[in-house]
């Protein structure tokens, strides 16, 4: 983001330092941030994370629904009322 991670200190300096401001050592000045590297997998993965509870909770939505309006159909079948033998 606004700079690098000391790796004796695990402080953050400036990207552009070549000596650690808190422990004095140098610093690699071609070193990668790879904290940095990993970032955008941790907002791909929060949104994949968002994305499936979402369909999940469409999925059971549904499916609770459904079995809410097969209980309401048997209720008013009329399969009991031809098998009588009122007629």
């Amino acid at each position: 983001m606004f700079g690098k991670i000391c790796p004796h200190c695990k402080e953050r300096v400036k990207k552009d330092a070549l000596v650690c401001r808190y422990c004095g050592r140098e610093l690699d000045p071609n070193d990668e941030r790879e904290h940095d590297l990993y970032y955008p997998n941790w907002i791909i993965a929060g949104f994949a994370g968002l994305a499936a509870g979402a369909a999940l909770a469409l999925i059971f939505g549904y499916w609770k629904e459904r079995r809410r309006w097969q209980d309401e159909i048997s209720d008013y079948s009329a399969g009991d009322e031809f098998d009588s033998e009122e007629f």
